[in-house]
């Protein structure tokens, strides 16, 4: 690994504000770049081990369910409940149905659901409810939401509230563009955009002092030159990638550049720079630990199989694993009971008790995002 540029002084001599800063940055950089190559590494890792280890026990996990779904449907067909409670086993029914339909393709779920919902196919019924959610949302946040957009992926619908939020504000941006500006508005622009062509020049400056030691044009022996080539591959990606910290990095590693004596003006450069890519790299890792949402408000797959400070990524996965086959082999058990009209009126009871706790705990919107 190369090593990590930090300014350092003699004579145990204090560092300046500016020298503070940069060595800061220099280190953020250093670690959000380590978690992003960690964290990528393992998202390929989960992608594979949830393919291989979880679908096929969430699969099986799934059929058994349904086939316990088809069970109610046919005791509630047998009408040997009394009226309210033949009632509430449609609900019930209606409600594990929905929850099903969408995770695998059956006919015979999609007949029961109907069945249930007074003759209203899922696909009617999920019309209804985008229509009510993109209602509550324009309404919460003055947003007008497209009819094609579909609710019913959280994912997408988070990207478009999130573009939409931004067109907002661009809009507000250009309003207040066109806007009669100020002395002051003026001034401060105009700083800003100076400031932002130097911040180019410095790191283009950078660039070009290794071009012109490392280009391998000129370069006469050949293993020179292809040593030459490789190197200016790395630097013009760098530069490309507007990463000023692997630029620095090269210039230490290859010219031995001596940062302890750079000037305040050259340094505030490199900070405001390195500032900048640090924003950079914590955006890029947050987009990437989001990998997988399960849920508009659920935890990403990274977050539930990714390693932390307590657990690693085998650990949680075989955790999971293990969870699943137990649920598996209790479902297993527990499914000849959904025939057993005994036991299912001690769930249509359980089921009502729920149902008096939902409405005491008011609006939640994972209910709705549930029934979609």
């Amino acid at each position: 690994m190369s090593e990590l540029i930090q300014i350092k002084t003699q004579n145990s001599a204090v560092l300046t504000k500016l020298q503070k800063q940069f060595n800061s940055s220099i280190q953020k950089i250093n670690s959000l770049k380590q978690r992003i190559a960690f964290v990528t590494t393992e998202i390929e890792q989960i992608q594979v081990k949830i393919q291989t280890d979880i679908l096929p026990l969430e699969r099986k996990l799934i059929d058994i369910q349904i086939k316990e779904i088809t069970y109610l449907d046919a005791l509630y067909q047998q009408n040997i409940f009394k009226k309210r409670d033949n009632e509430t086993l449609s609900e019930m029914i209606l409600e594990k149905a929905g929850e099903f339909i969408t995770r695998k393709e059956s006919h015979e779920l999609n007949d029961i659901y109907t069945r249930h919902n007074n003759g209203i196919s899922f696909e009617e019924a999920n019309k209804v409810a985008s229509e009510t959610l993109k209602d509550s949302f324009s309404s919460m946040f003055g947003i007008e939401v497209d009819e094609e957009v579909d609710l019913s992926d959280p994912e997408k619908f988070q990207a478009y509230f999130e573009q939409q939020m931004a067109n907002d504000e661009a809009e507000y941006e250009a309003r207040k563009a066109n806007r009669k500006k100020t002395a002051k508005q003026i001034e401060k622009e105009e700083k800003k955009r100076l400031e932002e062509k130097n911040l180019n020049k410095t790191s283009r400056q950078i660039y070009m002092e290794l071009v012109k030691a490392f280009h391998p044009d000129r370069e006469k022996d050949e293993l020179e030159k292809e040593r030459k080539t490789l190197l200016m591959h790395r630097i013009t990606k760098a530069y490309e990638k507007d990463d000023l910290f692997d630029l620095l990095r090269l210039r230490l590693e290859l010219l031995g550049t001596d940062f302890e004596h750079s000037n305040d003006e050259s340094l505030k450069h490199y900070v405001k720079l390195l500032k900048q890519q640090v924003a950079e790299l914590e955006n890029e890792l947050s987009e990437i630990t989001s990998f997988g949402q399960s849920s508009f408000f659920g935890p990403s797959l990274y977050d539930r199989f990714g390693s932390d400070p307590y657990q690693t990524l085998e650990a949680k996965f075989k955790k999971e694993i293990s969870n699943l086959k137990k649920i598996i082999k209790n479902e297993e058990k527990q499914a000849p009971f959904y025939k057993d009209s005994y036991q299912v009126k001690y769930l249509i009871d359980q089921y009502r008790q729920e149902q008096k706790a939902r409405k005491r705990r008011g609006f939640d919107m994972n209910d709705i995002f549930g029934m979609m």
